[in-house]
């Protein structure tokens, strides 16, 4: 677990769990004993901490604080934390010097062992991460990174770091001051960190000396009231009081900044403590760790079958998302076409993928030789020719049943004998364009999310004859290029669209009952939701709603016309020609000199505005959220869903429904079952079925 191997007078300690290296009770039980032997050996007079895994450290071991939080034992939770604390503060106070030479990633538990030691130096690798993300889970750092960061590098950029949970490449992590050195390969790590301890036979860290100042300014000054007051509005701003772990670490920088170092640490591990019992940071750490990592695993791949053969990759249209998922997919290492009929998209799609690699080279997250060979792997092309024997088709065309058929035709000559074609439809189902293709076994929809270059989910939509080989493979791509999958069933709108699409459509049911257009906005963040309702709908654009609506109704035969699109996409696309942010124009108005959008003024004028009471708007925004939870157990209840752990990743991750809850279905364990019901009851009897859930 801990390898010692002596290098003269100097000792290096190398983490070496099984799987991955992560701070738990075993490995810091061992971590402490090889400390405390060295610390205690008159022969050794330095320490490098280093691993022989890929990783560095990759934090604190999840799976053990879940254990912890579910006790909810502030004692337990609080000594969990100081145990660590007393292990690092060990090393650092030792009285000799210390080295963490930075193998691969050190997140979290790894960068604050990291923090305690006297000096840092890094590989310079651009898949390396750095910093301390704990908040990304609801969390804080409860192992000294809320005293220590700050005293290295100041408020200012300690405050980001660490209220944003940033991940850093080495060379912006050097930038930032989180590292000192960089190195070029795994040995010279070793000899630079030698040397540094040879240089360095004595070394201290500053804040453990009495005349230590905070660099920059302190917190009782001008700038540092400030720097404060500008967080707190951030806060509130950014998370409407929705993360107690957020507030609690800077509560704990706030207060630890004004207090001898060591007292600075007990505060931090109260208020980690406090953290770890709330309801966020278990419902965030289950849904965007546990039921993360376990869909990474390909949970729902069928067994037996070998891995995919996919060499080839062909996108079908150089759109906004065609273009990203051509990208994607050049980026993890396929030969990859993006076909169009538009020589003028293609010029754009190309652009797109040379300004991201450029942007990725100058934030140090590519080397140039690496984003020279996704150049190089990326192909534009006019004609089928070029796509001969591809292995996956992904189409990415307009949302028009007719013009899908047609290119589903015209490249199934080109498929490689046991080639897929993949739809990445958001709503239209997947057996039927299966059938037009020709080919139902080998068809599947593969739904990415916008911006697909950024969003991690992928949903993956079986037909009624998709074969198990053909899921295989399609899980097999989804991890390839890093996407965390989710498997549904068919069915109209799928889960995502189809869940997240009521949030848009209780954005416009208020608007048509008279609530002001801002208020709506407003309340949607406020429940948890990353934009409001009319952001959303000109984002996905009004005319792909209102076109997807009518094309729904012409499967179906029926008309939908207490669907609020019906109306009011009529109105925006057909009588007002403001079709969403692609003309920009829709409920927004988006200047063309880069000033920020703002909602049309001639709003008012379509829907006249109602006063609304105060009383009224806690109404208003659990309508944004129940109207989802209760479509998401419908879908799942349809079977569309596979589990619903898979819908509560699904939700977060695709549509950022309200991330502190824990996603659409332990959104009933974070409010509680017997307040739910109640809720959902009354919701029903004042607003509609659309809220019921016959069972739970």
């Amino acid at each position: 677990m801990i390898e010692a191997l002596r290098e003269g007078t100097y000792l290096i300690l190398s983490w070496h769990m099984p799987r991955v290296n992560v701070l738990n009770p075993d490995s810091m039980q061992a971590f402490a004993e090889a400390v405390e032997s060295a610390l205690t050996d008159s022969n050794i007079h330095g320490i490098v901490i280093t691993s022989q895994n890929k990783e560095f450290i990759a934090g604190a071991d999840i799976e053990t604080i879940l254990h912890l939080m579910q006790a909810k034992d502030l004692k337990a939770l609080y000594d969990a934390s100081w145990r660590i604390q007393s292990i690092f503060l060990r090393l650092e106070t030792g009285g000799k010097p210390v080295v963490a030479a930075i193998n691969g990633t050190a997140l979290g538990g790894g960068y604050e062992l990291a923090l305690a030691c006297h000096h840092r130096i890094a590989l310079n690798d651009p898949s390396i991460e750095i910093g301390l993300p704990e908040a990304t889970l609801g969390l804080m750092p409860g192992a000294g990174g809320t005293q220590r960061l700050p005293r290295k590098i100041g408020l200012l950029s300690s405050l980001e770091l660490i209220l944003e949970g940033k991940r850093l490449s080495p060379q912006q992590a050097l930038h930032r001051g989180l590292v000192e050195e960089l190195v070029s390969s795994k040995e010279e790590l070793i000899e630079r960190a030698l040397a540094w301890l040879h240089a360095h036979p004595s070394a201290t860290n500053p804040w453990h000396q009495k005349d230590f100042h905070l660099p920059g300014f302190k917190v009782q000054s001008e700038m540092g009231r400030n720097a404060f007051a500008a967080a707190i509005a951030r806060l509130r701003e950014r998370s409407y009081g929705h993360y107690p772990g957020l507030q609690n670490a800077l509560s704990a920088i706030y207060e630890g900044l004004q207090v001898p170092f060591i007292q600075g640490l007990e505060i931090e591990s109260q208020y980690f403590a406090r953290t770890l019992a709330t309801a966020t940071a278990y419902a965030m750490v289950k849904t965007l760790f546990f039921e993360r990592q376990r869909l990474l695993r390909l949970p729902h791949r069928p067994p037996k079958m070998p891995p995919a053969s996919i060499r080839k990759v062909a996108v079908l249209g150089a759109g906004m998302m065609g273009r990203a998922i051509g990208y994607v997919c050049a980026v993890a290492g396929y030969d990859t076409w993006i076909k169009d009929t538009d020589e003028s998209a293609l010029q754009v799609a190309e652009k797109f993928s040379q300004d991201l690699l450029a942007k990725a080279v100058t934030h140090g997250r590519l080397s140039p030789n690496e984003a020279d060979k996704i150049r190089q792997r990326l192909h534009y092309t006019t004609t089928y020719e070029e796509l001969a024997e591809t292995d996956l088709v992904i189409e990415a065309v307009f949302e028009n049943r007719a013009v899908k058929t047609q290119v589903y035709r015209e490249v199934r000559p080109f498929l490689s004998e046991k080639g897929i074609i993949g739809s990445n439809t958001s709503t239209l189902p997947i057996t039927s364009l299966a059938e037009a293709a020709g080919i139902p076994k080998r068809f599947i929809g593969l739904h990415f999310f916008s911006p697909a270059e950024r969003m991690p989910l992928l949903e993956i939509i079986l037909g009624k004859e998709t074969s198990p080989e053909t899921l295989a493979w399609a899980l097999d791509f989804a991890k390839q290029i890093g996407k965390v999958p989710i498997v549904v069933r068919d069915g109209r709108g799928f889960f995502t669209s189809r869940v997240f699409g009521t949030y848009v459509r209780e954005g416009l049911r208020m608007l048509k009952e008279g609530i002001p257009p801002a208020l709506i906005e407003n309340l949607g963040r406020q429940a948890g939701m990353p934009v409001g309702p009319l952001a959303l709908a000109d984002e996905v654009s009004i005319s792909l709603m209102y076109s997807i609506l009518r094309q729904t109704e012409a499967d179906l035969g029926i008309t939908l016309s207490d669907d609020p699109v019906s109306e009011i996409g009529r109105l925006f696309v057909e009588e007002l020609q403001r079709p969403g942010r692609k003309a920009n124009k829709g409920f927004y108005e988006y200047p063309s000199d880069g000033k920020r959008k703002y909602l049309w003024p001639e709003l008012a004028k379509y829907f006249p505005q109602r006063s609304v009471s105060f009383t009224e708007y806690e109404d208003l925004k659990d309508r944004f959220l129940y109207v989802q939870v209760a479509e998401a157990f419908r879908a799942y209840q349809e079977g569309i869903l596979l589990e619903k752990a898979d819908g509560d990743v699904a939700s977060v991750l695709g549509w950022g429904f309200a991330p502190f809850t824990g996603g659409v279905f332990h959104f009933v364990e974070w409010v509680g079952k017997e307040r739910f019901i109640a809720r959902m009851q009354k919701l029903t009897e004042q607003y509609g079925e659309r809220f019921y859930i016959s069972s739970l």
